[in-house]
């Protein structure tokens, strides 16, 4: 390179370097009445994205965000240190901070988000706002990370990532015990959550559709519905689900432990998936592969060809929470028989003492007693 042109881009360099782009340099202010939303995109649109690898900073403080803020891009930084409240106005709906086609964007800080969600749920009627928003949305976004920011009482899911290549850790995620709370709900390719805490009233850390080569692990969930594969709608939905490895989770006074639920027309396949190192304790459905699981309606008749096979449970421990519910429930589609589900040192007591039992719905595999052998 000539002298010429290392001159031009180290002076390229200079104009154009990172910057920290501040939400009180574009009109965001720490008084817990003032919309952040257009701050965060002025300082988005007229210095991150100018200058590549600067940071977008809510600094520590309040701050209200009373619109929808959509983000895209590649290569910078969002900071939260502030507390984020998100403002009960009815007319707020999809999604309050979103990333759409987006590549390496990392996503950290020490603040929080709040979502009021109670205000949302009078009363716990979920039906009242039926199109009350999200708090964190990642579409179609690859090789991003996301970490340290609390996430708190979202008035429906807290952080939906569709992408590839992505990883959420060191987060936690506080909210009612009601439904609709999901906390990480993930699908994609190569993607990786850990170090994560829920308590909440539904899905913990769940697998969408479609997803493959998918880790978790070291995740504690209180009061959930599982760390969950699905559902995948109630429709001829086409599933590819593979490569699935959760371990070392710890769940507590849930609705369900490692399940897969799904409607029985779905189509496709579930397979190589392994739970592995969970510690149960009081937890309703302790281990489900349900292929009619149909909470909110009757069942379909069973026109679906979902395949599930090389399923392992290994060292899965604890209690589940003495309702005469089986311990172990593998329920699967007629004529496509759930093939090869696996158990090793699987150990799962009633918390009242009342004797559990198992339940084997055209499957087979082996390590359970009652399971038939493929």
């Amino acid at each position: 390179m000539n002298f010429f042109l290392l001159s031009l881009f180290c002076s390229f360099g200079y104009v154009h370097g990172a910057k920290t782009c501040s939400v009180l340099d574009y009109g965001g202010k720490a008084d817990g009445a003032t919309d952040v939303g257009p701050a965060m995109l002025n300082a988005y649109k007229n210095c991150v994205a100018q200058n590549p690898g600067s940071t977008l900073l809510v600094p520590s403080g309040q701050f209200l965000l009373n619109s929808n803020v959509a983000l895209g891009g590649s290569g910078y930084t969002v900071q939260i240190d502030g507390t984020i409240t998100i403002a009960f106005n009815t007319k707020l709906a999809g999604t309050m901070i979103q990333w759409n086609h987006c590549d390496s964007i990392t996503v950290k800080g020490s603040g929080k988000i709040l979502g009021q969600g109670s205000l949302w749920r009078p009363n716990g009627d979920l039906s009242k706002y039926p199109s009350r928003p999200r708090l964190l949305r990642f579409e179609n976004c690859n090789n991003c990370k996301i970490s340290g920011i609390q996430l708190n009482n979202s008035p429906m899911f807290h952080l939906t990532l569709i992408g590839n290549n992505n990883e959420i850790s060191n987060m936690v995620v506080i909210a009612d015990n009601i439904g609709e709370t999901d906390a990480f709900d993930v699908s994609g390719n190569n993607n990786y959550v850990h170090n994560v805490e829920v308590t909440n009233g539904d899905e913990c850390v769940t697998v969408k559709n479609p997803t493959t080569n998918f880790l978790a692990e070291n995740i504690v969930c209180h009061y959930t519905a599982g760390c969950n594969m699905g559902s995948f709608g109630n429709a001829a939905t086409n599933v590819a689900i593979s490569n699935v490895h959760y371990r070392n989770v710890t769940m507590y006074n849930s609705e369900a432990g490692p399940q897969i639920k799904t409607y029985p027309n779905n189509l496709g396949y579930v397979r190589n998936i392994t739970y592995e190192d969970f510690t149960l304790s009081n937890v309703a459905y302790p281990i489900a592969l349900n292929l009619y699981w149909c909470p909110h309606t009757k069942c379909p008749d069973a026109t679906g060809t979902l395949t599930v096979s090389d399923v392992t449970y290994r060292n899965i421990a604890g209690t589940e929470s003495g309702n005469s519910r089986p311990a172990v429930l593998i329920d699967c589609i007629p004529n496509h028989k759930c093939t090869n589900i696996n158990f090793q040192s699987v150990s799962i007591k009633a918390s009242n003492g009342a004797t559990t039992h198992d339940t084997f719905t055209n499957a087979c595999g082996s390590g359970r007693s009652g399971l038939p052998a493929c």
